[in-house]
C-alpha cells in the first residue's frame, strides 16, 4: 500500500511570497506531481500547517487546489491552523466525538490513525485526556494489527536547539501509550522543516520537511535560518506480510542534470520523458 505524507503547506493569500516563494504555486505544483505519479496510492495525509493564519479565505483556497487531487486525502491541524476554520470548510475533517480533528483508516495493511495536535494560541503540541483517550480506544481496536500515527508535532526531541522545545508538551503520556498497545509500525510527523528520522521508545518516526523553507542545519551555531530548499513529500509503502515500511523523501521541484547510468551521457528533456 502506497500512502503520500505532505506537510508544512502554509498557506497564506493570493500572490504573497514567504522566503521568496508561492506557497500557492509550490501547493498547485505539488498536486500536479502526486496526480501525475503516485495516483495509485490509497491517501495523501497531510500534517498540519495547512495555513499560514489559520484565515477562512486560505482554506477556501485550499479546498479549491485539493480539488485537483486524484488520490483521497486526510487534513490534519498544525499550530498555524485554527480548528473552526479548518472544520468549517472541511467538515469531513471532524470526525472525533470530542469535535477534535481525529480520524481513523482502516485498511488490510494496518490501521492508519490521525491525531490532532493543535493547542489553540501556542506553537507548541498537546494531546489532552479526551484526545488520549480517543487514541488508546482506537489502538485497541487495532489490537493484534501494524497501526501508524500521523500528527504534526514531534513526540520526540531532534537535537534541534531552536526546534526541540516546540514539539509535543508531555510525550511521555503519548509514547507510554503507545508502548503499552506495542503495535505501532511508525510515527509521522512535520512542524521542523527538516527531513529527520529515527527511533523513541523502539518506534521508528519519519519527519518529513514539505512545502514551506526549510530550516538550516547548524548543530555549533543555532539559529531561525531558512533555506530554500526544493520543496518534498512522502512516500511510503507498507507491506504488512513483509512487516516492512519504507520512506521516500520526494523533492517533486528539483531539477538536476540527468544522465544515463550505461553511456554517462547527459539526457535530453525528451529522453528523460520516455
Amino acid at each position: 500500500m502506497k500512502i503520500i505524507q505532505v506537510t508544512d503547506i502554509h498557506l497564506g493569500h493570493q500572490g504573497e511570497l514567504r522566503f521568496g516563494a508561492n506557497l500557492h504555486e509550490r501547493l498547485a505544483r505539488c498536486v500536479e506531481h502526486i496526480n501525475a505519479n503516485h495516483a495509485d496510492a490509497a491517501l495523501c495525509v497531510f500534517t498540519g500547517d495547512l495555513t499560514e493564519t489559520g484565515e477562512a479565505d486560505c482554506y477556501a483556497d485550499l479546498k479549491a487546489a485539493l480539488s485537483a487531487l486524484l488520490v483521497p486525502y486526510r487534513l490534519l491541524p498544525g499550530n498555524h491552523d485554527r480548528r473552526a476554520n479548518l472544520i468549517a470548510a472541511f467538515p469531513e475533517c471532524a470526525d472525533d466525538e470530542s469535535g477534535f480533528v481525529q480520524s481513523v483508516h482502516d485498511t488490510d495493511e494496518g490501521s492508519l490513525l490521525f491525531l490532532d495536535t493543535l493547542a489553540e494560541g501556542r506553537v507548541t503540541g498537546e494531546l489532552c485526556e479526551r484526545r488520549l483517550a480517543w487514541l488508546d480506544a482506537r489502538l485497541s481496536e487495532a489490537a493484534g494489527r501494524p497501526a501508524l500515527i500521523f500528527m504534526h508535532h514531534p513526540p520526540v526531541a531532534l537535537g534541534l536547539a531552536e526546534l526541540d522545545p516546540l514539539g509535543l508538551e508531555q510525550p511521555a503520556r503519548f509514547l507510554g501509550l503507545l508502548k503499552h498497545h506495542g503495535n505501532i509500525s511508525g510515527i509521522f510527523f512535520g512542524h521542523v522543516h527538516r527531513d529527520v528520522a529515527g527511533t523513541i521508545a523502539g518506534i521508528p518516526f519519519f519527519a518529513q520537511r514539505g512545502l514551506h523553507a526549510r530550516f538550516a542545519l547548524d548543530f555549533n551555531h543555532p539559529g531561525a535560518t531558512v533555506e530554500q530548499a526544493p520543496p518534498s513529500y512522502a512516500i511510503i509503502l507498507i507491506d504488512r506480510a513483509a512487516k516492512r515500511v519504507i520512506v521516500h523523501g520526494c523533492d517533486f521541484l528539483e531539477q538536476w542534470p540527468a544522465y544515463s547510468a550505461e553511456t554517462g551521457e547527459i539526457l535530453t528533456s525528451d529522453a528523460r520523458r520516455g
